[in-house]
């Protein structure tokens, strides 16, 4: 259990797979003793992973559990869980980039109104997100806007 604790410090996000709740994962990523404590929790046997069973009261978990699953053992490590939730967010931050990309026509890296439109999140807060109020929106100022905002956060 002590190396599961050095884990979970390390790697504050894992949460996100604890709860189908976008909102109670983020909090639980922002406290790595939540994300402990919910691992714990789930841990009912107390070996420090979860088999099948005990990962079937979390439904993100449960549907993920072979891919989380990466060493085959039949039971999830809180590391395996972190280096899962670590690549599903390097793969949203990819594909989000890749949207505003295409999103950009004229390539200046910029989204004006009309290119954000192809952004419905984007543009709906085009003005709270245009953080210099220069008109248009870099990438940087979508992060800014979506990380006090993330899960309907204010």
């Amino acid at each position: 259990m002590q190396k599961l604790s050095v884990i979970v410090l390390s790697f504050a996000a894992t949460a996100i797979a604890f709860s189908p709740l976008a909102g109670a994962a983020d909090k639980a990523a922002r406290d790595p003793g939540k994300a402990m404590a919910m691992f714990k929790k789930h841990d009912t046997d107390n070996d420090g992973t979860l088999d099948r069973a005990e990962a079937k009261a979390t439904p993100f978990i449960d549907k993920h559990f072979d891919a989380i699953d990466t060493d085959q053992d039949g039971t999830i490590s809180m590391a395996e869980i972190q280096a899962f939730s670590k690549a599903k967010t390097s793969e949203l931050h990819a594909k989000g980039e890749a949207r505003f990309k295409a999103a950009d026509k004229d390539g200046d890296g910029t989204l004006d109104p009309a290119e954000a439109k192809t952004m419905p999140h984007v543009a709906k807060h085009f003005a709270d997100i245009d953080a210099d109020k220069d008109g248009t929106v870099t990438i940087d100022e979508i992060h800014g806007f979506m990380k006090p905002h993330h899960h309907g956060k204010k």
